[in-house]
């Protein structure tokens, strides 16, 4: 399941560049207006959380270096996807609750909410939040984590055993589906989550293989930390 969310703001209103981890904050906070225990038990959770979300999106906007986006109209566009319908139906209660949500010191005004359909056909995707994966390598003795990108091999690998694992995980079953994807074009990105900056990817990619694995992928997001907003696409 899907939903997307229309916000009003300030007109001429300037969102941060980095606003993932705010903005994964705010949506704790309105899954706890719905089910305090439920929001409780998926923040303590430590391993996959099957949820995912968008960068804000701002049609109109301007851009202004090293500060952030400017909105100009004052809308903002949020999606938030899972395939766990307990954690949709939690989020749309509470942002029906939800007076205002603050992104950075920023009021965010609820004006519209709607669930999307999941495509019956997946093609090309592209990623509107980037997506982030990452290796381990031992460097002068010691471990250290090392992100990837399109342009190391391991990302591949990477990619798609992730998957397999969180379908493995959210399902309690060995995952006996598979899926091929190409690359057509990406730009690196740096995303800053609380204090560390992490390396990763927008991307345009194609797609083909079992489609309920790709679809949890859909709805689950791409790569590792989804619940912090990254590798979510839509269909391009």
């Amino acid at each position: 399941m899907r939903a997307k969310l229309e916000f009003r703001t300030e007109k001429n209103t300037i969102i941060p560049f980095n606003h993932q981890y705010t903005l994964a904050s705010a949506i704790y906070n309105v899954l706890n207006k719905a089910d305090e225990r439920y929001a409780k038990k998926l923040h303590e959770y430590t391993k996959y959380k099957f949820f995912t979300f968008s960068l804000l999106n701002i049609p109109k906007r301007r851009i202004i270096k090293e500060r952030g986006i400017v909105s100009l109209d004052g809308r903002v566009f949020l999606h938030v996807s899972s395939p766990n319908d307990e954690f949709l139906q939690n989020f749309v209660s509470g942002i029906l609750d939800c007076e205002i949500m603050n992104i950075n010191g920023i009021e965010l005004i609820p004006n519209n909410l709607a669930i999307e359909k999941i495509p019956e056909s997946f093609d090309t995707l592209k990623t509107v939040s980037p997506i982030y994966l990452k290796t381990i390598i031992e460097k002068d003795g010691a471990k250290k984590i090392y992100d990837l990108l399109p342009n190391n091999s391991k990302f591949y690998e990477n990619f798609k055993n992730n998957l397999k694992k969180k379908y493995e995980s959210f399902y309690s079953k060995e995952c006996d589906l598979d899926f091929n994807f190409e690359v057509l074009k990406y730009n690196s990105k740096r995303m800053k989550i609380k204090n560390t900056f992490c390396r990763c990817s927008e991307m345009v990619f194609k797609v083909d293989g079992d489609y309920d694995l790709i679809k949890f992928g859909y709805e689950c997001g791409f790569g590792e930390k989804n619940s912090m907003g990254f590798g979510m696409v839509r269909v391009a």
